[in-house]
């Protein structure tokens, strides 16, 4: 339907071309007429058709000042020639750019407002034209600012999808690398073949995992899928996460039921993160603390913390993106974080407002 409308410019051609033979009372008017149909409508459609540059555009303007020469000798008017002008200066409005467009559309426009200025009740209309002309111009710079508009949201949309899949990647993919290097480590340290032979088996399948959320990931990005939601649906989601962790890492839940099943892939999403961060900061020997609460007063709060203890150290600081990324999960559901030193180690709080049953009394 868009192509449909951009080309609706085209029809009043053959109408005015037409009237223009049937009035004309002389070799001039129709030579001002057959003219810019034959020299500057194919420019126009060309430039429609994107198969020649903007640039071109001048060659049509000399080519409409021809027929309008053509026109004054007449000493009457070409619709031809007016809207072909018309739908130039458009263009021109839309697609030009530098002071040589500027000077195009003025010496188009002037050239439209004096030749019919010429005729007889040549004010009235000079005044007509130069409305029509206005108006031209005026739809080409709102086409133009439009167009320009589009690539900043195209722009914008190209780095939310970049932000949101460096995310992916940090939030999913970054916790099982995490793990690989430190079982790689280990693995590495130890001669201990039942050891070496349990980290290898650990490494393969977080490899795996990790090999599986890529291509999850890429596969979402070829069909504009929205942004992948953690399917953790209940506490035992956070219990498999510490399980998985290690022998380390304990979990205590202390809540009622919960009917707010949005907060609980934030706390996944959450937990990961702190996890991982454990392991890469701390290392795997480091105690990890995980509890669950619920307060009693109104509105109730769901608070998560994840403490840790001093370890042996882990392999280094990572990108610093991960706890803004969390703060703005979290923030979605008016939640806060709070991190920072606690006990030689390091705790994480997250604190979100939530609905229980038994709310409505």
């Amino acid at each position: 339907m868009r192509r449909l409308i951009a080309w609706l410019w085209l029809i009043p051609v053959p109408l005015a071309f037409g009237i223009d033979l049937l009035t004309s009372t002389g070799w001039p008017l129709i030579a001002g007429a057959v003219l810019p149909v034959a020299a500057v409508l194919p420019i126009l459609i060309r430039i429609q058709l994107g198969r020649t540059s903007a640039r071109i555009l001048g060659a049509a303007v000399l080519g409409l000042f021809v027929a309008l020469g053509l026109v004054a000798i007449a000493a009457s008017m070409s619709l031809t020639v007016l809207w072909l002008s018309l739908v130039t200066l458009t263009m021109l409005g839309r697609l030009g750019s530098g002071s040589g467009s500027i000077a195009l559309i003025a010496i188009l426009a002037v050239a439209n407002i004096i030749v019919p200025s010429l005729l007889p009740d040549g004010l009235l209309f000079g005044l007509a034209f130069t409305t029509v002309i206005i108006v031209a111009i005026s739809i080409g710079l709102m086409l133009r600012f439009t167009d320009r508009s589009l690539v900043e949201r195209k722009a914008t949309a190209a780095e939310a999808e970049r932000r949101r899949i460096a995310t992916e990647l940090h939030d999913v993919i970054a916790h099982e690398v995490t793990g690989i290097v430190v079982l790689a480590q280990a693995a590495g340290r130890s001669d201990n073949a039942q050891l070496t032979s349990t980290a290898l088996q650990k490494i393969e399948a977080s490899g795996t995992r990790a090999l599986e959320e890529i291509r999850r990931l890429v596969s979402e990005t070829r069909t504009e899928a929205a942004s992948r939601t953690p399917i953790a649906e209940g506490p035992q989601a956070l219990r498999d996460r510490v399980e998985a962790y290690g022998q380390r890492a304990q979990i205590s839940i202390d809540t009622g039921e919960i009917d707010d099943e949005a907060v609980w892939p934030v706390l996944d999403r959450v937990l990961v993160e702190s996890l991982t961060n454990v392991r890469r900061h701390a290392g795997p020997d480091a105690p990890v603390t995980v509890s669950l609460t619920m307060s009693d007063e109104a509105p109730k709060i769901l608070q998560m913390t994840v403490a840790n203890g001093p370890g042996s150290g882990g392999i280094g600081a990572g990108s610093g993106t991960g706890l803004s990324s969390l703060r703005t999960r979290v923030s979605h559901l008016g939640g806060s974080i709070d991190a920072g030193v606690h006990e030689g180690g390091w705790m994480v709080r997250t604190r979100l407002p939530l609905t229980t049953k038994g709310d409505d009394g």
